[in-house]
């Protein structure tokens, strides 16, 4: 294959990646010289339902692979996999891959331990790890398994001083306990990621003490559309203002554009369908989904003229969705229901 560049040419190779085995070629490859089919196999088998006693052993073998990501995805498996706590050994290897050399293979080997011992009680000494990704996987496993009579030690976990861990701890509480105070006490940390975690929790119990954290996060590329969504269910004055900056700027990513307008209409704000409205007539499909899904779900029989528009031309529009959102509306509006039968009779969507 040439490569261009300029006037100029250059032989390259390109090597492409093996397709996902089947259940029998990755019992087969687990045994590869190759890593290059090895980790696939890794990955297969540590989903792998079928053939349970055969699955178990190559992931023992995985288990012991030279290279830690091909480990850390073998170790997941066993953590994942039926016969693990009947086969002693499986726990025996886990617990050392404690000392791993690799952090992936580590920080596996906590949660995979952590399910297949039936009394993981261990898991209160590594809260006190001075390896902060181990203390991180040790609360993560705690709120998997429900301890809900660890719930002191993960509150002690939230004055970590790693971010991560403190993090971790402040979602596992809120799964395990009522403790909002104790959560809403973060919004002021030092590092952005524990005051954005500590309002997004906040907010999906519609506590709104975050929301000076959330309407921030709008500013950011990364949070943007989190943090709309969670304002959705907590914004006050300050909060819907910055939503509708957000739905009403020109060149903001749809999506977002389409998430802000979402967030408007759970608040009762008009300016949310206007905003979905123009999401769902623009030329760019981006968001689109998003808005026909938010149309359905909060009713906003507003929208009806532009989802019958895409019913004729779908530009883009995933015809499920569209499907879904024009049953809700045809409860009460005849044509929704007309626009149902027409999608179907397009073809666009799968004969019952």
């Amino acid at each position: 294959m040439l490569a261009r560049s300029g006037r100029r040419c250059y032989p390259t190779e390109v090597f492409l990646p093996p397709l996902q085995p089947t259940l029998e070629a990755a019992l087969r490859d687990a045994s590869s010289d190759n890593p290059r089919f090895r980790e696939p196999a890794a990955r297969v088998l540590a989903d792998a339902t079928e053939r349970p006693e055969e699955v178990l052993e190559a992931l023992l073998r995985l288990a012991d692979d030279l290279l830690g990501p091909i480990r850390a995805i073998a170790i997941a498996g066993l953590g994942e996999h039926p016969l693990s706590p009947e086969r002693p050994e499986v726990l025996t290897l886990l617990r050392a891959r404690f000392d791993d050399g690799h952090d992936q293979v580590r920080q596996a080997s906590v949660r995979a331990a952590a399910h297949v011992d039936p009394a993981p009680d261990w898991l209160l000494d590594v809260l006190d790890d001075p390896r902060a990704e181990m203390r991180w996987q040790a609360v993560v496993a705690i709120g998997e398994l429900g301890r809900t009579d660890d719930v002191d030690h993960v509150r002690a976990r939230l004055d970590d001083e790693d971010p991560r861990v403190v993090c971790a701890a402040i979602e596992t509480l809120a799964d395990l306990a009522d403790d909002p105070d104790a959560i809403a006490a973060r919004l002021d940390h030092e590092d952005e990621d524990v005051r954005f975690v500590a309002a997004m929790t906040l907010a999906a119990a519609e506590d709104a003490r975050g929301e000076p954290v959330l309407v921030q996060a709008l500013a950011s590329r990364e949070r943007a559309l989190a943090a709309a969504e969670a304002l959705g269910a907590v914004a006050g004055p300050k909060g819907i203002a910055a939503l509708a900056f957000t739905a009403e700027r020109t060149f903001a990513p749809l999506l977002l554009r389409a998430a802000a307008g979402k967030a408007l209409a759970r608040r009762g704000d008009p300016r949310g369908e206007s905003a979905l409205d123009v999401v769902l007539r623009a030329w760019r499909a981006d968001g689109r989904d998003y808005a026909i899904e938010a149309a359905g779900s909060l009713g906003l029989h507003g929208l009806l003229p532009a989802l019958l528009r895409l019913v004729r031309r779908l530009r883009g529009a995933d015809p499920r969705v569209l499907a879904d959102t024009l049953e809700k509306l045809a409860t009460h509006h005849e044509e929704a229901r007309r626009g149902l039968d027409e999608l179907a009779s397009r073809g666009h969507l799968p004969a019952t």
